[in-house]
């Protein structure tokens, strides 16, 4: 994987190497080009990182050395994430003879400017050939993102689907809700509505804060809370101060306690534009926060309306606040809503329900592979 960001992919993957590694039977390498979160937090566990610095090195001479890593180390399986890593590893695997090639989609990559989208583009297209000629499997994080790809031309015997999961034992607050509260200088009893993730486009933040002005019509105390950081950043807080929201919006950068600042909302808004399987709604969950997703990707797969959450339609801003009030109206009904959804989490979207799948899916590409007589 690039390495180079701390969103859900990257959160994702460290999931699945922290189980992938205490296996007994798997010998797992992580490499990335470049340094940072993930390289640190991989590092931590134990996990085997090399770094090549894509900065620094042009695409033929990153082929060139994954080639020799992987015919160094003897791989059986190279896993990518995302289109530049993809199109590099399998040219690298194509030459070092590696018998399988996965690939995982976790969703829609960021609009992009300029020479960037032009490089996106074409490394788009690139992926999307190689994924035809040179992919064993292709591993969608929802059912409806399987369904999209196998519609769009892949063949149905290589595209599967296995969900996003969480380690549910290390999503824990470490503060109270009224001492996180008192730190934002936001009372104990105001209502707090808020999100957490990359500040894109794709992720609908400009959405919330046009419910939150709708909002602040019934609430006028009501308090909004954006957690993370991205290339919309100045847009979104420009787009506040249009509102009449500066009193009420608190942008806060990205967080190391963001499990605290979860638990301690009211309500835990996705208004996303399009999703995989959101890592930052799954926490949310987990804490026993009451959520509200947009119906988009593989949201509905996480949520069950009036179940274990609320879902409105993407770029709805009145559905999104109607949603909101709705819960805020009915406390008690909404923390019975946060409880299932915590036990939901639970019991389908644990990380070691989805290592287990991705660890069977490898064996099976193996079981192929020796009934074909393609023992190394």
């Amino acid at each position: 994987m690039s390495g180079d960001l701390w969103a859900g992919a990257e959160m994702q993957l460290l999931m699945t190497a922290t189980f992938l590694s205490a296996q007994p039977n798997v010998t797992l390498s992580v490499i990335l080009f470049n340094e940072g979160r993930l390289a640190r937090e991989l590092r931590e566990i134990g996990v085997d990182v090399t770094v090549l610095d894509e900065a620094r090195t042009s695409a033929i001479a990153l082929v060139r050395q994954l080639t020799g890593i992987f015919r160094e180390r003897r791989i059986d399986v190279i896993h990518t994430h995302k289109y530049k890593d993809g199109v590099l590893c399998a040219f690298a695997a194509w030459r070092a003879g590696v018998p399988h090639f996965v690939r995982t989609v976790h969703g829609l990559a960021e609009p992009m400017v300029g020479w960037n989208r032009v490089k996106s583009y074409l490394y788009h297209a690139l992926d999307r050939l190689m994924l035809r000629r040179s992919a064993d499997l292709i591993i969608a994080v929802s059912r409806r993102m399987a369904e999209d790809l196998r519609e769009s031309g892949f063949r149905p015997t290589m595209v599967t689907w296995i969900h996003n999961g969480v380690d549910v034992r290390q999503i824990r607050a470490a503060c109270t809700r009224e001492a996180v509260r008192r730190e934002l200088g936001i009372d104990p009893d105001v209502l707090l509505i808020g999100t957490a993730g990359r500040l894109s486009a794709i992720k609908g933040q400009a959405g919330l804060l046009r419910a939150a002005a709708r909002i602040l019509e019934t609430h006028p105390t009501a308090r909004f809370l954006i957690v993370g950081d991205g290339p919309l950043g100045s847009q979104l807080t420009s787009l506040a101060s249009e509102l009449r929201l500066d009193h009420a919006c608190h942008f806060i950068g990205p967080r190391a306690d963001v499990f605290d600042l979860m638990a301690a909302l009211d309500i835990f808004v996705l208004p996303s534009l399009n999703e995989g399987i959101p890592m930052a709604l799954l926490e949310a969950m987990t804490l026993g926060t009451p959520v509200v997703g947009a119906a988009v990707g593989g949201i509905p797969e996480v949520i069950q309306h009036r179940v274990n959450g609320l879902l409105v339609p993407a770029a709805d801003d009145q559905a999104l606040a109607d949603a909101c009030l709705e819960l805020a109206s009915n406390p008690h009904w909404a923390q019975a809503l946060a409880a299932q959804a915590s036990r939901s989490i639970t019991e389908s979207f644990s990380h070691e329900r989805s290592g287990e799948a991705l660890l069977y899916a490898y064996r099976g590409l193996a079981l192929i592979s020796n009934a074909h007589g393609s023992e190394r």
